[in-house]
């Protein structure tokens, strides 16, 4: 009875594997949409956000956690980041077009790399790795 429940669970693993990776591929593309409608942020959120970021950074260089060149470099990164000019609204724009470019390209190439061949090269591998189980169990027996 235990062997049976184990072959209807390796039987069953691809179908979930299928599952996740349709949810994955329709997240993806939700992400590009919410993206898409949201727009670009205006260049006041991208100066907070920035802040914020600059402040979290100070915390941890103030937090005693770093000592030496770590903390050397920690210190020139937050003065980098308060000397940085402040970005235009074209600047994010270009920014925002380029990242959801970018997101589309990942969809498009997770897609190509997702062939029937890479399916069937998991399942044979997922084959050998039962058989090899079923080897190793007639073997402890």
């Amino acid at each position: 009875m235990k062997f049976a429940f184990i072959i209807t669970m390796l039987i069953s693993i691809p179908l979930f594997a299928d599952a996740v990776e349709q949810e994955r591929k329709v997240m993806d593309r939700l992400r590009v949409d919410i993206a898409e409608l949201k727009g670009p942020p205006s260049v006041e959120q991208v100066i907070k956000i920035q802040q914020e970021r600059a402040d979290d950074l100070l915390m941890v260089i103030n937090s005693g956690r770093y000592e030496g060149m770590r903390l050397n470099y920690l210190k020139k990164v937050h003065n980098r980041m308060l000397l940085s000019p402040e970005p235009t609204q074209e600047e994010i724009n270009k920014t925002h077009v380029a990242m959801i470019e970018q997101m589309q390209n990942n969809q498009k190439n997770n897609f190509r790399t997702n062939s029937p061949n890479q399916n069937n090269n998991l399942r044979d591998k997922q084959m050998q790795t039962q058989e090899s189980r079923q080897i190793m169990r007639q073997k402890n027996d």
